[in-house]
């Protein structure tokens, strides 16, 4: 099941994406992250009504741990895209993001087989081709690769906190970790003065990018706790949703070596699930 909450996770993204980048170029990268966050609180609120979810303070305290991560590492990443190109960025972040939280479950928990581990290896270095392969047709490279480091070091960080939730806490560290994730756009969007409140063309869909953005939190959760390296490693696939939703609807360039690296990725996690 983790593999299962990990490609659903990977999959809500690339459609988060999809909406949220439509609010960015409507308005602002923090104007968009900020309306998701805030919109991402109540979808994790709504869940309860299905997920069973004990409050406890450690894990409200675990999630807006993991929200001062996830805030960062959100807006940094709709600022590369807003300044470079989704196939420079989203790899790049996708690629720390998972190496930060494998690394933390393989050294904290049960050591996954062999062939689990070959499969990540080969996972992140489909990852890394993917981001390498954008370079030669993308447009200012090093700039998106400085936001990029930024966002997956803030999503690593962020994805690696909530391993430590407790199975029993259900939706709350979600909650929390948009909360936190949320005020902490609020103060960047007050130190740029730029609104918090996207403009009403793309109100609808900020809702959606909001409630994809907020149902990634809560299949993720259910992942790491059914098995922490399988999801990360699973969820770690949301560059293929995300590159190929930029070249669909958003004329994204992509490369013969990206598209070689996310079948690479693609045959690295399909390593780690039959491990």
């Amino acid at each position: 099941m983790g593999a299962v909450f990990g490609l659903l996770g990977a999959l809500f993204i690339g459609i988060s994406d999809l909406f949220g980048r439509r609010v960015v170029a409507a308005s602002s990268a923090t104007t968009a992250a900020a309306a998701m966050q805030f919109v991402a609180v109540f979808a994790g609120l709504a869940s309860m009504a299905i997920l069973s979810s004990r409050f406890g303070w450690r894990d409200f305290a675990i999630g807006a741990a993991s929200g001062l991560g996830m805030g960062t590492g959100l807006a940094c990443y709709y600022g590369g895209i807003a300044r470079s190109s989704s196939t420079v960025v989203a790899p790049l972040v996708a690629t720390l993001s998972a190496i930060i939280p494998f690394a933390y479950a393989i050294a904290t928990g049960t050591a996954p087989s062999a062939l689990a581990v070959a499969g990540a290896l080969l996972a992140f270095g489909g990852l890394v081709l993917i981001t390498v392969g954008g370079g030669g047709q993308a447009i200012h490279v090093p700039t998106g690769l400085r936001w990029g480091v930024a966002s997956g070091l803030g999503y690593g960080l962020g994805l690696t906190v909530l391993i430590e939730a407790s199975p029993e806490s259900g939706s709350w560290p979600a909650v929390s970790q948009r909360i936190v994730a949320f005020a902490l756009l609020v103060l960047v969007a007050r130190f740029h003065s730029v609104p918090t409140t996207p403009p009403a063309g793309v109100r609808s869909t900020a809702l959606l990018a909001g409630v994809f953005a907020g149902a990634t939190s809560i299949v993720y959760l259910l992942g790491i706790q059914a098995n922490a390296p399988v999801a990360v490693v699973t969820f770690s696939m949301f560059p293929a949703f995300s590159v190929a939703i930029g070249r669909i609807f958003y004329s994204d360039p992509v490369s013969r070596i990206q598209t070689l690296g996310i079948a690479v990725v693609l045959a690295g996690v399909a390593g780690v699930v039959g491990g």
